[in-house]
């Protein structure tokens, strides 16, 4: 799902002066959704102490989001950045790629 989420701040990103602010908020929404079934699924084995980062950013994300729906196009546009930086790397914790195997 973080891939598809990705290729969808992607397109997002290229149709920034296009996007009402429903489809903005609907966006900071599915990466919220995004970012609390990472922080469940890849990070449930993280002792809590370890997690505190997550858990104020979804907090904090959750109590802007009409803050960050409102942002001028530049700083929407770095926002969703971030995000995508932080999704792909929850993902390649979560989905780690496996050595490949040569034959001698």
């Amino acid at each position: 799902m973080a891939t598809t989420l990705i290729a969808e701040i992607h397109r997002a990103q290229t149709r920034l002066p296009f996007l009402s602010g429903a489809e903005r908020g609907a966006l900071i929404v599915r990466i919220l959704r995004e970012l609390k079934m990472l922080r469940r699924d890849v990070l449930a084995n993280v002792p809590a102490d370890r997690c505190v980062w997550i858990d104020k950013l979804i907090a904090s994300v959750s109590s802007t989001v009409s803050e960050i729906v409102k942002m001028p196009d530049a700083e929407f546009h770095r926002v969703l950045n971030e995000f995508e930086k932080l999704m792909a790397t929850l993902h390649n914790i979560s989905h780690p790629e496996k050595p490949s195997k040569t034959v001698h």
